[in-house]
């Protein structure tokens, strides 16, 4: 990585530490925010992204995602007849022109449950790759938007993961649901743009060595095995970082019985990734499994 671009990604991250929360612009180009500190409730668990404020040449969004979703949540298939809102597709439809200007190249495909999007972040412009994602968002409001990111070149595809994405599936987990940062019938340029500072955390974890800024991890085996000392606690109270926060009292539990507990009740499966059809997809780029195989 180049000195610029390392400096870059450490200033965000800072940034991130600090409550500063950077801009998104146009291809998906994250860059420093504004200086202004960002006032928190302690304690306050849902304080969501504010709606970003419109400009004609980027997009940006200023808040804070106070928590950020923690990354093994287990996904069980919901077996819940799914129907088909009309109102909520045409909402989506209606953005897909400013989907198209604010994320370039987007590829789009209908199926009758919902739409795919192929899109492509550039995230730091001298990354020398690519954060490719590919959602599913279905037409039901009872079904969740199910996302999968992916390091593209011209010659390699890599997975992003497997810290903050889902089990088992491996999809991304970019934010807390609970909090109410995205929701369905939201913008998806939003979602996108959340989807971009996902990558670029990602990256910081890969290359500075720390996940930056406030993530939720409930789970005491799960802090244990995945939170380093000088990353933010997942717990309720946050503001501090795991070495100095919870660390002690998880290290004093029962710990066979806690990892027995959640592989039981949260993972089911040891290991994430993504389910073949979409890799192949990734891949290959022919053929697009039905949106009810996956969400269903």
């Amino acid at each position: 990585m180049q000195p610029k671009t390392k400096n870059t990604l450490q200033e965000i991250g800072l940034q991130l530490d600090r409550n500063q929360f950077p801009r998104v612009y146009n291809g998906g180009i994250v860059k420093p925010g504004d200086t202004a500190i960002v006032s928190l409730t302690p304690g306050k668990v849902s304080n969501h992204v504010k709606q970003r404020q419109r400009r004609s040449e980027t997009r940006s969004w200023q808040g804070a995602t106070r928590r950020q979703r923690t990354s093994n949540r287990s996904w069980t298939p919901s077996r819940t007849t799914s129907f088909i809102c009309s109102s909520l597709r045409k909402n989506y439809e209606a953005e897909l022109d400013a989907v198209q200007e604010a994320y370039p190249g987007t590829k789009i495909w209908h199926q009758e449950e919902g739409m795919w999007l192929l899109t492509e972040s550039l995230v730091l412009p001298e990354l020398g790759k690519k954060a490719t994602f590919l959602c599913a968002i279905p037409y039901s409001p009872m079904l969740s938007v199910r996302s999968w990111g992916f390091w593209t070149t011209s010659i390699s595809i890599e997975w992003i993961g497997p810290r903050h994405t889902n089990f088992p599936d491996g999809s991304i987990c970019a934010f807390e649901i609970q909090d109410k940062t995205w929701k369905s019938g939201d913008s998806i340029i939003k979602l996108l743009d959340l989807y971009s500072l996902w990558a670029l955390r990602q990256e910081h974890l890969r290359e500075i060595g720390r996940w930056p800024g406030r993530q939720s991890v409930h789970n005491s085996h799960e802090r244990l095995t995945e939170l380093r000392d000088n990353e933010y606690c997942g717990c309720a109270l946050s503001d501090r970082l795991y070495g100095d926060c919870c660390k002690r009292s998880d290290l004093s539990r029962n710990q066979l019985a806690n990892a027995i507990e959640f592989w039981i009740h949260f993972a089911r499966q040891q290991h994430r990734k993504p389910p073949h059809a979409i890799t192949n997809f990734i891949s290959e780029r022919k053929t697009l499994p039905p949106i009810k195989n996956l969400l269903l």
